[in-house]
């Protein structure tokens, strides 16, 4: 898989898990320490994140970096 379609397969997961969870951008941003305009870049795929944003939002969405990353398909941490 390119790098462009792990970042859009990574964007979908992190909205697909913010919607179950009934949280707004600005919500996941507040919890995470980022912009809501940095939560939407992510989840559109247009930018990358680092290792320890990625951790934070598994965190802040209450699953694992596996899940956000496609490696499970368990979304419960």
């Amino acid at each position: 898989m390119d790098t462009a379609a792990f970042r859009k397969k990574l964007g979908h997961r992190i909205k697909v898990r913010r919607v179950e969870l009934d949280l707004k951008q600005e919500e996941l941003g507040a919890v995470i320490g980022v912009p809501q305009s940095q939560i939407s870049e992510w989840e559109i795929g247009r930018r990358a994140m680092r290792i320890e944003q990625t951790m934070d939002i598994a965190r802040g969405l209450k699953t694992t970096v596996a899940y956000l990353v496609g490696e499970s398909e368990s979304r419960a941490s």
